[in-house]
């Protein structure tokens, strides 16, 4: 069998050799039952039927009927009828997962409180700010799914969780091309209905309801050796500034990042430096080594407020599609894990370098983030109008191209 051009690449960029063994010992249900007692409390909710998948990847955000507050329907007065002249356009209606939706509203209700969710590797932090408060806080099934389906980073789980393994067969441009159309099969299916219930004036029959399941969408067929899982996890306020990225090659920790690249004046004295990186060696040599099955990895861990506890947050592949802002992946492969100097910890330490807000070029068209990058806005507004000359977008101003991606949101 040949090997992954891609995984190949990476090697000779001095990254460690990634396999799907590694990347599925990553994914939630994998790790969680072994570190449960130093991680927050979690729900899987497995395994997700595939016609939930297919809702996820199909195109356009809508949320499915009866997924909001008890009681409250999704649609509006001049659409409940089923009539309204923007019915074609609300797909709600047409889709809903009644067994999902009692199984997170049985997880909120034994948290007796809102949850966070992720899929089998990702949470959805470029979508957070689709919702009120723009985190992850969510307290219905319909926060849940609007999260998960407007996420980038949990499409990549769901098509292109393999795609650096050197054991990974690489997809064909053509045949990606050519199952591209299923995505779309339940916008499709949906649409169908629409024509159909228009075309009866709302005459139904014993035949109409027998033949009703040849318009319900059409899962994608899948050929994996896993599921797909949700993962509800238990609320709480966790400060940025108290997450670490933790980063091991060879079974050695070999580098701690900040996670949120904002500057903290609490984190600059050394002495506060080296109670960080004591502490967090002491957590990975009790609780982490030795017992996480590869060789490299990430991990993230949460200290609390009164630094007394360290909680193990989620374990990420050794692949640039894990995020490592503060840190090159060159200077990390480059580092000798027996330098005595490891692991190294890198802070913010200006104050004058204030970040955009995290995942805030998710929000826009790759097309707008392409043609921004590194310009005025008066540049910005010459190229806009240039590309709109030439084509590039589409007749209503709309990019013709998806939103741009920053890796799965480790």
């Amino acid at each position: 069998m040949s090997q992954n051009p891609a995984a190949l690449e990476l090697e000779e960029q001095g990254f460690p050799r990634l396999t799907k063994v590694d990347v599925l010992a990553c994914r939630f249900s994998s790790w969680y039952p072994g570190f449960r007692k130093i991680s927050p409390k979690a729900t899987i909710i497995k395994p997700l039927e595939e016609r939930f998948i297919a809702y996820l990847e199909s195109d356009g955000v809508f949320i499915p009927e009866g997924s909001g507050p008890m009681g409250v329907s999704e649609l509006s007065d001049d659409e409940d009828d089923g009539n309204g002249s923007d019915s074609s356009r609300d797909l709600s209606w047409q889709i809903e997962f009644t067994a999902l939706d009692a199984e997170i509203r049985d997880v909120i209700r034994k948290y007796d409180g809102p949850v966070f969710p992720k899929l089998n590797w990702s949470c959805p932090q470029d979508a957070a700010w689709m919702v009120a408060g723009s985190n992850l806080k969510c307290q219905t099934p319909a926060d849940v799914y609007l999260l998960l389906k407007s996420s980038d980073f949990i499409s990549h789980d769901l098509d292109h969780a393999f795609d650096l393994c050197i054991d990974a067969t690489p997809v064909p441009e053509e045949e990606e091309h050519e199952g591209s159309d299923d995505v779309n099969d339940i916008t499709a299916a949906a649409e169908e209905l629409q024509l159909d219930a228009e075309s009866t004036e709302g005459e139904t029959t014993e035949e109409d309801d027998s033949d009703s399941d040849e318009h319900r969408p059409q899962p994608r067929k899948r050929e994996r050796n896993y599921d797909f899982e949700l993962v509800l996890k238990k609320w709480f306020e966790m400060p940025r500034s108290q997450e670490w990225r933790c980063i091991v090659r060879d079974h050695v920790l070999i580098a701690i990042t900040q996670r949120d690249i904002n500057y903290y004046e609490f984190l600059q004295p050394e002495y506060a430096k080296d109670e960080v990186r004591s502490k967090i060696c002491d957590f990975f040599s009790e609780h982490i080594s030795g017992r996480f099955p590869s060789s490299s990895y990430v991990f993230d861990v949460y200290f609390t407020r009164s630094n007394d506890r360290i909680f193990l947050i989620d374990f990420s592949p050794y692949s640039p599609t894990t995020d490592c802002p503060l840190i090159p992946w060159a200077d990390l492969n480059s580092l000798s894990t027996s330098s005595p100097s490891l692991p190294l910890l890198e802070v913010v330490t200006s104050a004058t370098l204030q970040s955009l807000p995290s995942f805030s070029h998710n929000r826009y068209p790759k097309d707008v983030v392409d043609l921004s990058s590194g310009t005025s806005i008066a540049e910005f507004a010459e190229k806009w109008r240039g590309a709109l000359a030439d084509g590039v977008l589409g007749s209503d101003g709309e990019s013709t191209t998806g939103s741009v991606r920053s890796g799965p949101g480790r």
